[in-house]
């Protein structure tokens, strides 16, 4: 059995798409949550959001551009974490501009917006000897961060705020990168030119024969490997799990085989680590299963 490699093809287009999502995505994103923040923000929870929101729209970009190149899904990935942690912040300077104008017009009765704009870096430059953004970043760190915990207050300094900051941005950086990266590590049919499709369950074994099953998987000797397999869905625990996956564009083509181990975790939850994935060929799949039914795949109406 051949261990499956992406082939690192991305199409231009699909790149062009992914790279606009990228952008996109983070700049509404970190830009909702900035607006979201005037009321409320939960640190590190709402990074994880932004991650996690930024991550899935990239990960439909490299489905749909049929990217399978990870190295560039995680590339743009990262580039679409920093731009929404950085939309956020900038999102969260507006904010301050904002509600100091307010300040200003209401106490000072002060309404022309370049005068507010020029006291407003006065200040800034006067409180951290920079203007604009940098001076906002500055300032915000200078007078710290508040964490809160029941009726107990938290205060982090200058020092502790940036390192907050940073953890935060791994956070969103972390979570928009892996998902479009491994979106892009799923296997993906060249003949076909499509995405394979949902997983059917071939067979399992029991625990016992779990080294002895990838050995022959290994070894091409596919049907000392159905030998082994049980038709029968529910083996106890731990079993081994194996699946297929075909492409409906290719359907004689390389089938995708997936090993499981299939075990209780401490909590007695049901938990599956894949133990090895690979290619068979059509003669191959056959030895392993007489058939397994090729179903549509979504991509294809792409």
């Amino acid at each position: 059995m051949k261990i499956y490699q992406p082939s690192n093809v991305a199409p231009s287009q699909g790149a062009a798409i992914l790279a606009v999502s990228s952008l996109v995505s983070g700049v509404a994103i970190g830009s909702a949550t900035a607006f979201i923040s005037k009321f409320i923000y939960f640190i590190v929870l709402f990074p994880l959001g932004m991650g996690f929101g930024t991550g899935a729209l990239l990960g439909v970009a490299v489905k749909k551009g049929k990217i399978r190149n990870p190295s560039i899904a995680l590339g743009l990935g990262v580039l679409g974490g920093v731009v929404a942690y950085g939309s956020l912040m900038y999102g969260q300077y507006i904010n301050f501009q904002q509600e100091t104008e307010r300040i200003m017009q209401s106490e000072y009765n002060l309404t022309d917006k370049k005068q507010v704009a020029d006291q407003i870096n006065a200040v800034l430059q006067q409180e951290t000897g920079d203007l604009g953004f940098v001076g906002f970043l500055k300032f915000s760190a200078k007078q710290g961060t508040s964490i809160s915990r029941g009726s107990s207050k938290l205060k982090l300094n200058d020092t502790f705020t940036y390192l907050l900051w940073l953890i935060e941005l791994g956070i969103v950086g972390f979570l928009a990168a892996s998902i479009p990266f491994g979106a892009a590590s799923e296997p993906f049919n060249e003949d076909g030119n499509d995405w394979y499709g949902e997983k059917q369950r071939i067979g399992s074994a029991t625990e016992e024969y779990k080294d002895q099953l990838i050995q022959l998987l290994n070894n091409d000797d596919i049907a000392g490997a159905a030998a082994l397999l049980s038709s029968q869905p529910d083996l106890p625990l731990p079993r081994i799990d194996v699946y297929g996956m075909t492409c409906a564009t290719a359907a004689n083509s390389d089938s995708v085989i997936t090993v499981n181990y299939v075990s209780l975790n401490a909590k007695k939850q049901v938990e599956s680590k894949k133990l090895l994935e690979g290619l068979l060929s059509e003669s191959q799949r056959s030895q392993l299963v007489p058939q397994i039914p090729v179903q549509p795949n979504e991509s294809n109406e792409a």
